[in-house]
């Protein structure tokens, strides 16, 4: 599978306008006070901090893998591996949304895409509802969050009884039969089987695993902030700084803009200052962050999708028959 043209452009616009962002707001914070800021962090700092995020990544694809497992599907842990890194080049695209060629590199390995896409989506539904939680421990610090937090939080636990409810399928399917053009309706069909397969890891079990899996791996990262803070010379707690990477996340996934770019940042940002943290160090944080989570994430996935493509890996494989197409 080529990559496409306009994903390759819209990569390097996404760079170009965050390498901007992220030059304006050093500006705003002083840049000789912001790179002292950097500078403090030290080797050792950043090799914890992109250590705090290659944990979240490992904890997210043990959850990948589970829910594979879960649908009854065995991939190769390397190949597994490599093919869920791989999304991670595709995370600028809106809403994260090219994550999903993960399901074009599974299918020589005998994964259906309406499989693939239903692990993809529950992995992004309990991946919100991981952030919330996360977010939440700042909610009651700062008010004029809270509504950003309730809001998701109401969003996202409405899908969970909707999946496993009879009348919603039963509904759907009616509409879908509804619609003359019979490719309409095939899309309709689709659409349901992902919903069922969503239904089996939604379950109590799977998706109770799935969440402490990834409260953990969003906690991590949460966790790297309050580092960064400490570092850097800012007296922040530890909940206060998690909360607020939670916000900021969620500030960037509903403003639904290639990465959150804009939004994360003056989210992050305004938010470390209204806590009292100076601007040089604020600023300094947000850049070492979104450095060691956003792009170390897009940089790893694009070595791996390069190293795919260039090696073969989901080309001419014999066919490992899963839980069937």
């Amino acid at each position: 599978m080529a990559l496409p043209a306009n994903f390759i452009r819209q990569l390097l616009i996404v760079v170009i306008l965050s390498a901007v962002l992220l030059g304006a707001m050093a500006a705003f914070g002083d840049v000789d006070e912001v790179l002292v800021s950097v500078r403090s962090l030290g080797f050792t700092g950043w090799v914890i901090i992109l250590g705090l995020s290659l944990s979240n990544y490992l904890l997210r694809f043990i959850r990948w893998d589970y829910y594979l497992r879960n649908l009854g599907y065995r991939v190769p842990l390397l190949a597994n591996l490599s093919i869920y890194l791989a999304g991670f080049g595709f995370t600028t695209t809106p809403g994260k949304a090219g994550e999903v060629v993960r399901t074009v590199y599974l299918k020589p390995f005998g994964v259906s895409y309406i499989h693939g896409l239903s692990a993809f989506f529950v992995e992004r539904l309990v991946d919100m509802i991981s952030m919330i939680i996360v977010a939440s421990l700042a909610a009651y610090a700062f008010e004029s969050t809270r509504w950003l937090v309730g809001l998701t939080l109401i969003v996202t636990l409405a899908f969970l009884p909707m999946v496993h409810s009879k009348l919603v399928y039963d509904f759907l399917e009616r509409r879908r039969q509804d619609f003359r053009s019979l490719r309409i309706r095939s899309l309709g069909e689709h659409l349901l089987s992902m919903l069922r397969s969503s239904a089996d890891l939604l379950r109590s079990g799977p998706l109770y695993i799935g969440l402490l899996l990834g409260l953990l791996a969003w906690a991590a990262e949460g966790y790297g902030l309050y580092f960064l803070l400490e570092r850097m010379g800012a007296d922040t707690p530890l909940y206060l700084a998690a909360g607020i990477y939670g916000v900021s996340v969620l500030a960037g996934v509903v403003s639904f803009v290639p990465g959150g770019l804009g939004g994360t940042e003056l989210v992050m940002g305004s938010l470390l200052i209204l806590t009292g943290v100076d601007a040089p160090i604020a600023v300094s944080a947000v850049i070492i962050c979104r450095i060691a989570t956003l792009w170390f994430a897009v940089a790893i996935g694009l070595v791996f999708v390069v190293g795919i493509e260039a090696g073969g890996l989901g080309k001419n494989l014999p066919l490992e028959q899963g839980a069937g197409e």
